[in-house]
């Protein structure tokens, strides 16, 4: 084969790469969520239903996160838990830090502002933010050590899908049941947890 025809192989994406886009497009979220969608709601962002919403997005990041992490297989329950772990406090910390700079953006642009958001009914969705990426973490390890990481990543698409779709049906609701949600979804973790661990004895 002629040396000019012959394929030249891909060189792998450096970490660094992979890193500084990772960081670019979490970046563009915070701004955009954190930033340009608060400030251009004002006033309206303090609606309740909005800010359950926020305190809830960590979902959409712990599942996956648990889901890639349990591509390889733990060696103890304890390794089990601490990934999930890291999957949910990477979920939590960017819907904290979503939820943080949209507040402080409105706080700004309107410096005479004498009230805020409801402090306790905002408490009760962030605690079932928690919980909740906590409870689709735990699932997204289970499935991924039973079946696969891409099954995981199948059923939680499912899953957020479902959800959305009960937001967008109930969201009026959501601030008023976040707590008792909260209760759920905490007992839907340890029910996944306890499949989990069932699993690496199997295994």
């Amino acid at each position: 084969m002629d040396e000019s025809t012959t394929p030249v192989p891909e060189q792998p994406q450096s970490a660094l790469v992979r890193y500084a886009r990772t960081v670019f497009i979490y970046g563009l979220l915070l701004i955009a969520f954190g930033i340009f969608l608060p400030w251009r709601k004002g006033l309206d962002f303090f609606d309740p239903a909005l800010l359950s919403a926020y305190a809830c997005l960590g979902v959409v990041f712990a599942g996956p996160a648990a889901a890639q992490a349990f591509e390889n297989q733990p060696e103890s329950l304890a390794q089990a838990l601490a990934w999930i772990g890291v999957a949910v406090g990477f979920g939590e910390g960017i819907a904290i830090a979503m939820l943080a700079c949209g507040l402080m953006t409105v706080r700004l642009s309107m410096p005479y502002l004498v009230f805020g958001p409801d402090l306790a009914l905002l408490s009760g969705s962030i605690l079932l933010g928690l919980t909740a990426s906590i409870a689709l973490a735990a699932l997204a390890a289970w499935i991924a050590l039973r079946y696969s990481s891409g099954t995981a990543r199948l059923a939680l698409r499912v899953v957020l899908f479902v959800l959305v779709v009960a937001f967008f049906l109930r969201s009026r609701s959501l601030p008023q049941v976040a707590s008792e949600g909260a209760v759920v979804c905490a007992v839907a973790a340890i029910v996944f947890v306890i499949l989990l661990r069932n699993a690496l004895r199997r295994a």
